[in-house]
Order: structure tokens, then C-alpha cells, then sequence
């Protein structure tokens, strides 16, 4: 017996000690959070196959049936006071906002929202932006909206930037405007942009071939013209802009070209592997309800109760408590020779 328990004990502290050791070379938090990033890969892949499901359901259906989105979804405005305009990425569908859209869009925040999509997805992205433009002027004038919000993911940031910060609709209420893995400071994954331009411009010799001016990839590219330019010009004063970024970003290399280079701008930091996570993850749609809505009386009302069904949906047992204003890595200001005026 004596012997047993000498035993016993001489485990229990062989075992106390492997412990200490494993705590000294990999933390408790560390290796939960190593493991949260291993599985929000899974995740992301998972979300990029749906996100390609819906797509083709969608493309496919606009082939067998014509829909005119535009004047449809005119003719369900309700009199809402808000106007939130969604603009998807670069070879995305409208399908893709239609979780984010199920939360930013319920009565609770009397907004009325519209995803706008009808635009050759690699085109220059002034010719984006200029379309933007005329679109919303026609939703804000055919409606009794008294402020709009613009969130964009991937590409469809970089309109939404390119439009609000060369003046175009300066006139029109927009009021925010959040970004979701965008390419603020450029991506070394628009390279493919090379063959696929390539792939275009043999397209076009076809007859029926929508023909397409640019290639909005190119401009990506970091240190691009086109980025350059853009970062180097001020935030207008009346908009606010908040932008969300992950640890691991396959579309966005390196992943902290995702923050908005502006000390103004709020830049929220998600620890996931993801680019098409923000259109699903929960945590994604907290910071966007948050940041569309925290100040209003009905966030105030409402807010926290919907912000718990979001935090509920979270399968992670980790807290997700307050979200930083800004985040990890720290953000690149442009060098002196690009200051702003």
C-alpha cells in the first residue's frame, strides 16, 4: 500500500510537471487561440464553397429568368428613413450580403436595404464608382431616405472608397461607410489579374461579350497609381468609415494591407483565418451593427438583445466582450512623399 501511494504521488508530480512545462512553452490562451485560428480555416472554406453555391444558384437564375433588382426592390420601399447599400467583391453575386442583410435590414433600425451589383466585376473602378454614384442618386431621389451607409466587401470597399473620397455624390446623405476585408493598401493576389486580363481581352472578340474597360485587379496591386492616389487624399469630414480585418487573409497578401491607413478611420481586428468570413461570421455582424447603428436611441432599445442572438450563434467558448476600436498589426501611414493635402 505504502509503495502505491509512494507511486501515486510520484505520478501525480511527474504529470504537475509536464503541465508547468507545457504552460511555459505553450500557454493555455495560446493554444486555445492557435486552435480557434486552425478551425476558422475549416470555416472559411466551408463559407467560400457556399459562397460559390449561391453564387451560381443566383447567376444561373438571371440566365432562365429576367429580374429587373433594381425597380423590384424600389417597389418594396417601405418609407424607411435609413438607406444601407451593399457592394460585393470582385466575382461575387448579391447573394453573398443576404445574412448580413437579414440583421442590418430588420425593422428595428428602419433602414431599407439594396445590394447593387449590376456592374462588370473587373472593370476600372473609377467606372465603378462613377456608376455607384448615379445609382444611389437615383435610390436617394426616389425615396424619402435622410442618410445612407455603404458597406462593402473586398472590392466593393474600394468603389465605395473611390466614389465618396473623389467627391462624387458629395450632395447625397452618407453618412458611414464600412469595409469588410478590403484591399485598402493593395494585394499581392490581384497578380492573377495579369491572365485574366489576358483571358478578357480574347472574351471580347466574341459577339454578345459584355466589353469591359480596365482591369480593376491591376489597380490592387500595391503601390498601384490608383492606390496611391486614393491614400493620399483626405476622409471627407461628415462620413465616418470603419473597416474589419483578420489574422490570415488568403485574399489580402499581406493581411495588414486590410487596415484603413487613416488614424480617423476604425479598424477592427477579428483573430480568424477568412475573406469570405465577414459575410457569415457573427462576430463580423456585431461590429457592423455596432458601427451602422451604436449611436442611434433604437441601438440603445434593442441593441444588446440582438447583439446576444448574434454572440449565442458563436460556437467558440471564448468572450466576446468589447471589440477594440483598433487593432493588431499596426497601421501603415503613407511615407512622407505620399502625405495627404
Amino acid at each position: 500500500m505504502a509503495r502505491r501511494e509512494k507511486g501515486d504521488r510520484w505520478t501525480g508530480k511527474l504529470i504537475r510537471s509536464v503541465k508547468r512545462l507545457n504552460a511555459r512553452l505553450l500557454p493555455p490562451e495560446t493554444y486555445r487561440d492557435t486552435i480557434s485560428l486552425g478551425l476558422s480555416a475549416v470555416e472559411e472554406a466551408y463559407f467560400v464553397v457556399k459562397n460559390f453555391v449561391d453564387g451560381s444558384i443566383h447567376f444561373s437564375g438571371r440566365v432562365l429568368y429576367e429580374d429587373d433588382y433594381h425597380e423590384r426592390r424600389l417597389a418594396e420601399y417601405g418609407g424607411q428613413r435609413r438607406l444601407l447599400v451593399f457592394v460585393p467583391g470582385y466575382m461575387q453575386t448579391p447573394v453573398c450580403f443576404y445574412r448580413l442583410e437579414r440583421f442590418l435590414g430588420i425593422e428595428l433600425f428602419d433602414a431599407f436595404t439594396y445590394t447593387w451589383s449590376d456592374f462588370p466585376y473587373s472593370q476600372d473602378l473609377t467606372l465603378s464608382a462613377e456608376q455607384l454614384e448615379a445609382v444611389l442618386r437615383d435610390l436617394v431621389g426616389r425615396t424619402r431616405v435622410r442618410e445612407a451607409f455603404l458597406v462593402g466587401h473586398s472590392q466593393g470597399g474600394m468603389i465605395i472608397r473611390a466614389m465618396v473620397q473623389h467627391g462624387l455624390g458629395s450632395d447625397l446623405p452618407v453618412r458611414k461607410c464600412l469595409f469588410l476585408s478590403s484591399p485598402h493598401q493593395g494585394t499581392w493576389a490581384a497578380l492573377a489579374a495579369v491572365p485574366h486580363r489576358g483571358l478578357l481581352s480574347m472574351a471580347s472578340l466574341l459577339p454578345y461579350i459584355r466589353k469591359v474597360q480596365g482591369e480593376s485587379g491591376l489597380q490592387l496591386m500595391p503601390g498601384s497609381d490608383f492606390l496611391r492616389e486614393l491614400n493620399s487624399r483626405p476622409l471627407p469630414d461628415h462620413v465616418r468609415f470603419y473597416s474589419v480585418y483578420y489574422s490570415l487573409d488568403p485574399m489580402i497578401w499581406p493581411p495588414s494591407h486590410a487596415i484603413m491607413p487613416y488614424p480617423e478611420a476604425e479598424n477592427h481586428y477579428i483573430a480568424k483565418v477568412g475573406h469570405a468570413q465577414p459575410l457569415y461570421c457573427s462576430r463580423a455582424a456585431r461590429v457592423a451593427i455596432r458601427a451602422l447603428y451604436g449611436d442611434l436611441p433604437e441601438y440603445a432599445a434593442e441593441g444588446e438583445r440582438l447583439e446576444a442572438e448574434l454572440a449565442h450563434e458563436e460556437e467558440e467558448e471564448e468572450d466576446l466582450g468589447e471589440l477594440p476600436p483598433l487593432g493588431l498589426p499596426p497601421i501603415r501611414m503613407p511615407e512622407d512623399d505620399e502625405e495627404r493635402p
